[in-house]
């Protein structure tokens, strides 16, 4: 195994090993996460990062691809979540139990597809890579306003149902989680609209057009729309609670589709260079 596998297996295994930490912490009633899940997680990024520029230092760039799409999401929402660890350790604490077996399990499904189609060129080019850039930190902001969303729910049904276990004790206060999802959700959107712009400009530069009618075109502007009217509804009438779990997941569905859903499509079910 050459060394950028060696990054790759090593990433997957400590953030394996990082879940489980959050998750064993969480199920022994610890309020604070142990400092090794932290470091497992910094470990599992670093050697994310060194097998991504592995990667751009062979093929000239990245070919943004479905596998190597995987793998960069994997990597933003680890780094989301290293920041947020030190600067709000409650709620991230809370939304790692579902995002770092989230993120090793999109490395492990990365593994499992077979060598991708490849476009004709890497992505190049500072218009391009800051496109790109910004469509990541927009993709990992909603990955965890979603998450949060779903921590929402659960606390809302446990609540209404008068089930207090566990782990309702040990997550942070249902207005917390409320104000942090906004909080994610509105940088989300902000980058998204910055993503947006910088694609029309790659979109002009490379096709003579400053808008195309895509599936991914499509499904970005319902994103936007969805989180955009969420926001809206948020500042205009105090939306909270169930509203805004339903239009944050149907935002983030909508999100997957026209990220990951064409590049799923085109390559691995039609075969297509995406």
């Amino acid at each position: 195994m050459d060394l950028s596998g060696i990054a790759f297996g090593w990433a997957v295994a400590v953030y394996v090993a990082a879940a489980f930490f959050v998750i064993w912490s969480h199920w022994k009633g610890n309020e604070n996460s142990p400092p090794a899940a932290w470091w497992l997680t910094l470990s599992g990024w670093t050697a994310l990062l060194l097998y991504l520029g592995g990667l751009v230092a062979v093929q000239g760039g990245l070919h943004a691809n479905f596998r190597t799409s995987l793998e960069m999401v994997a990597f933003v929402v680890g780094v989301l979540l290293l920041a947020g660890w030190r600067w709000k350790q409650q709620e991230t604490r809370a939304a790692g139990l579902l995002l770092l077996p989230v993120v090793a399990l999109l490395l492990l499904a990365s593994r499992l597809l077979t060598d991708p189609p490849a476009p004709h060129h890497p992505v190049m080019g500072p218009e391009v890579l800051l496109h790109l850039l910004l469509s990541l930190l927009a993709y990992g902001l909603f990955t965890i306003a979603a998450a949060l969303a779903l921590l929402d729910a659960f606390q809302e049904r446990a609540l209404r149902r008068k089930e207090l276990g566990r782990l309702f004790s040990l997550l942070p206060p249902l207005s917390q989680i409320e104000e942090r999802l906004f909080n994610v959700a509105g940088w989300g959107f902000v980058l998204l609209s910055f993503s947006i712009a910088t694609g029309a400009v790659v979109s002009h530069q490379t096709l003579g057009t400053w808008f195309t009618l895509s599936h991914k075109v499509v499904f970005t502007w319902a994103t936007w729309l969805v989180f955009g009217t969420l926001l809206w509804g948020r500042h205009r009438y105090g939306w909270r609670g169930r509203r805004a779990v339903r239009f944050t997941l149907f935002g983030y569905f909508f999100l997957m589709l026209g990220f990951l859903g064409v590049k799923f499509v085109t390559e691995v079910l039609l075969h297509r260079a995406g």
